[in-house]
C-alpha cells in the first residue's frame, strides 16, 4: 500500500477513535436535523398562511363592487413573497426582509411583515441552521480533528521515524489531507442527505435539487480550504498547542469576526438614508421635480394646456374623454419615475456595500461561502429584490389600468364615476418568480472563484508545508 494511502487511513483511524470528536459531530448533525425539520414545518406553515392571505385579499377586492377606480387604487392590494423550500437549509436574510408589500396608487411601499418582528417565538432554532453549522461549526470540527496530524506525531517521535524510513513528506501530508478531507466530505454528504429529505418532504422540484447540489459544491470547496490549512499548519508549527491556537485564531476571525466587521465597514463607506429621510426625499422630488424648480401643479397645468391645444377645445368638459383619468395617469407615471430613481440609487448603494463585503472574501472564505449558499437557497437580497421589482411592475399595471378606465369613461352627472374594479383588473395576475439557476450563477460567479482560489491556495500551502517538513531536522 502506498505511503499516501497509509497516511490517509491512519488519519481516518485517529479521528474514528476520538470519542469526543465523534459525539460532537453527531450532536451537530442532530441539531442540524432538528433545525431542518422545524424550518421545513415553519416554511410549510408560512406558505399556507400566505396562500390564505392572498385568497382573502382577492376576496376583499372582488367584494368591492361598483366603486370609484381611483378610490380602489388608494384602497390597494397586498401581494406576498414566494416561499423557497431551501430556506429550511439556509434561512439567509428571510427573517429580516419583509414577506408582503401593500400596493397602492402614488406610492411604492416598503415590504413589511418581517418574521423577526414576531420575536423569539418565530422559531426555537431560529439562530441555528444547517448552513450555519456547515459554515461555522464544520470548520471547527475540521480543526479539532486535524490539528495534531503532524504536531502530535512529531511530539511522539513517529514523524522522524516515518521520514527516516524513506517516506515522502509530500505523500504523508497529502495522505493526511485526503483522510481529513474524506471525513469532511462525509459530514457534508450527511448534511446534503438531510437537505434532500427536507426537499422531498416539501414537495420540491428538480430545480431545488440542482440548487442544493450547487450549495453543496460551494460548501465542499469551503471545507476543503479548512482541511488543507489545518494539515499545513500542523506540519509547520512544532507543537500541538501552537497549531491549535493558530488554527482557532484563524477560525474565529474567518467565521465570527470578519462577517461582523465587513457590514459595518461597507455601511461606513457607502451609507444609505434612513426610511424617513428616503421618504422625505421622494416626497420633495414628487412635489418640486427632480431639479427642484418644477412644481407638480405647474406640470399638471402644462399637461392640461397641451391636451386642450391638441384637441382644439377650450375646457376639459369639451374633451372626448375624462381629463381626470389623464391627470391620474400622468401623476402616477411621475410618482413612479420618482420612486424608481430613488430606489435605483438606494439599491446601487447596496450593491456597492455588497462589493465591499465581497472584497473581505480575500481574508475570509466565509464571506464568499455564505452569499453563495444564500443565493442558491433563494434567501438573499437579490431574491427579495426580484420580488419587490415584480410587485412594483404589477402595482403600476394595476393602478394605470384603473386610471385608464377613469379616462375612458366620462361621467354624465356630478356623481363620482364608479366601476367594477375586479373586472377591470381581471387579466392582471401577480405570479412571483424566483431567480433562475443561470441568473444566480452569473451573480455568484465571483464568490465561486474566491472559494476556488482559497481552496487552491490552501492546497499550495499544504504542499509548501510538506517541503518544510522534509527539511526539518
Amino acid at each position: 500500500m502506498s505511503v499516501l494511502a497509509v497516511s490517509a487511513r491512519h488519519q481516518l483511524r485517529l479521528m474514528a477513535r476520538d470519542n469526543r470528536l465523534r459525539w460532537l459531530a453527531l450532536a451537530v448533525l442532530l441539531l442540524a436535523s432538528v433545525s431542518l425539520a422545524t424550518g421545513a414545518a415553519r416554511l410549510h406553515a408560512q406558505g399556507l398562511e400566505r396562500q390564505a392571505a392572498a385568497r382573502q385579499d382577492q376576496a376583499i377586492w372582488d367584494a368591492l363592487g361598483p366603486i370609484n377606480p381611483h378610490g380602489a387604487a388608494h384602497a390597494g392590494r397586498t401581494v406576498y413573497a414566494p416561499v423557497s423550500p431551501l430556506a429550511a437549509f439556509d434561512p439567509g436574510l428571510n427573517d429580516y426582509l419583509g414577506s408582503s408589500v401593500k400596493l397602492e396608487g402614488h406610492s411604492q411601499n416598503p415590504s413589511r411583515d418581517r418574521p423577526m418582528e414576531g420575536g423569539a417565538a418565530i422559531s426555537r432554532f431560529g439562530g441555528f441552521s444547517a448552513a450555519w453549522a456547515l459554515q461555522v461549526v464544520g470548520p471547527l470540527l475540521i480543526v479539532l480533528a486535524g490539528f495534531t496530524a503532524f504536531s502530535g506525531e512529531r511530539a511522539r517521535e513517529r514523524l522522524k521515524q516515518a521520514l527516516g524510513a524513506g517516506a515522502s513528506a509530500r505523500a504523508l501530508v497529502l495522505g493526511r489531507l485526503v483522510g481529513l478531507a474524506t471525513a469532511s466530505l462525509l459530514l457534508l454528504a450527511a448534511f446534503a442527505g438531510i437537505g434532500v429529505l427536507a426537499l422531498l418532504a416539501g414537495g420540491a422540484f428538480w430545480t431545488e435539487g440542482l440548487a442544493l447540489l450547487a450549495m453543496t459544491g460551494g460548501s465542499g470547496l469551503y471545507l476543503l480550504t479548512f482541511a488543507a490549512l489545518t494539515i499545513g499548519v500542523s506540519a509547520l508549527v512544532p507543537s500541538a498547542r501552537g497549531a491549535l491556537v493558530t488554527l482557532l485564531a484563524f477560525w474565529a476571525a474567518a467565521t465570527l469576526l470578519v462577517p461582523r466587521i465587513a457590514p459595518a465597514v461597507a455601511e461606513t463607506l457607502h451609507p444609505t438614508p434612513s426610511a424617513p429621510a428616503f421618504e422625505a426625499a421622494v416626497t420633495d422630488e414628487a412635489k418640486n421635480g427632480a431639479s427642484g424648480h418644477d412644481p407638480a401643479d405647474e406640470r399638471l397645468a402644462a399637461l392640461k394646456a397641451q391636451t386642450l391645444k391638441t384637441y382644439g377645445v377650450d375646457t376639459v368638459e369639451d374633451l372626448p374623454f375624462n381629463f381626470d383619468g389623464v391627470a391620474l395617469e400622468f401623476g402616477e407615471k411621475n410618482s413612479t419615475d420618482t420612486y424608481n430613481r430613488h430606489y435605483d440609487a438606494l439599491f446601487s448603494a447596496y450593491r456597492r456595500q455588497d462589493a465591499v463585503q465581497q472584497a473581505f472574501g480575500l481574508v475570509s472564505p466565509g464571506m464568499a461561502a455564505a452569499p453563495w449558499s444564500r443565493a442558491f437557497a433563494g434567501t438573499d437580497f437579490a431574491a427579495h429584490r426580484l420580488f419587490l421589482r415584480e410587485a412594483e411592475t404589477y402595482r403600476y399595471a394595476l393602478i394605470q389600468a384603473l386610471n385608464r378606465d377613469v379616462r375612458l369613461h366620462k361621467p354624465k352627472t356630478a356623481d363620482p364615476y364608479k366601476a367594477d374594479v375586479s373586472a377591470i383588473a381581471a387579466s392582471l395576475k401577480f405570479t412571483p418568480r424566483r431567480p433562475t439557476l443561470a441568473q444566480i450563477w452569473t451573480a455568484q460567479s465571483v464568490n465561486f472563484l474566491i472559494l476556488a482560489a482559497w481552496a487552491l491556495t490552501a492546497l499550495g500551502f499544504a504542499l509548501f508545508a510538506a517541503t518544510r517538513l522534509e527539511r526539518a531536522p
